[in-house]
């Protein structure tokens, strides 16, 4: 929310003949028929934060580490480690400006109006966006990534990805509802973040 970092998402794998076998998507499965002695493993959601960590109190995130509820690998650009934990008081702003700066160039895209059914699947309906060869490329995307799109309202929305070489250079192309989620309209930004997921192996897909 808000433009914070996601948590683990919730997984469904299945356990047969001592394999296991993940599904097409995180969750949403859907029209897999179990077989007896089959396990199906369901793993819950991580909690995601609130609010962009890069505007957190450095003496926060600080505590943070120190209480064991953040790692120290992710802050270490901004701490030093030793006998205490401590700011680099020298290179913490600009190496958190930096970052800023790096997101609002690489990740911010208008948006254009498509009016297209944003939904896949027969059973397990899924959100994708569609998105030009060239444009994937330069964001680092892959089709059939998961990526998440924030706008002005604090939920992003989350959809994957589908390269359609059709689709016009350099916009988010979306539909009025997805519009209305994240509170903005054609012309606005939004921010595209790519959400890394497991790699999911050849196997069973959701309907």
């Amino acid at each position: 929310m808000a433009g914070a970092g996601p948590a683990a998402p919730v997984k469904v794998s299945l356990r047969r003949d001592g394999a296991e076998v993940d599904f097409a998507t995180p969750g949403k499965v859907t029209g897999v028929a179990i077989r007896a002695g089959d396990i199906v493993v369901m793993q819950s959601a991580g909690g995601g934060g609130y609010g962009d960590p890069l505007a957190r109190e450095p003496d926060r995130v600080r505590d943070d580490v120190l209480a064991g509820y953040v790692s120290l690998e992710p802050c270490a650009p901004w701490l030093q480690s030793g006998p205490r934990i401590e700011w680099r008081r020298s290179t913490c702003p600009p190496r958190r400006q930096s970052a800023r700066d790096w997101r609002r160039r690489d990740g911010a895209s208008p948006v254009t109006a498509d009016e297209r059914e944003p939904y896949e699947g027969r059973l397990g309906r899924h959100r994708v966006l569609r998105m030009p060869p060239a444009m994937a490329a330069d964001l680092g995307l892959a089709a059939g990534d998961l990526i998440e799109l924030r706008g002005r309202h604090p939920a992003p929305l989350r959809a994957w990805l589908r390269i359609d070489a059709g689709a016009r250079e350099g916009v988010v192309a979306l539909d009025a509802f997805g519009r209305r989620i994240l509170g903005i309209s054609p012309g606005d930004t939004v921010e595209v973040r790519h959400l890394p997921m497991p790699p999911i192996p050849g196997g069973l897909v959701s309907g």
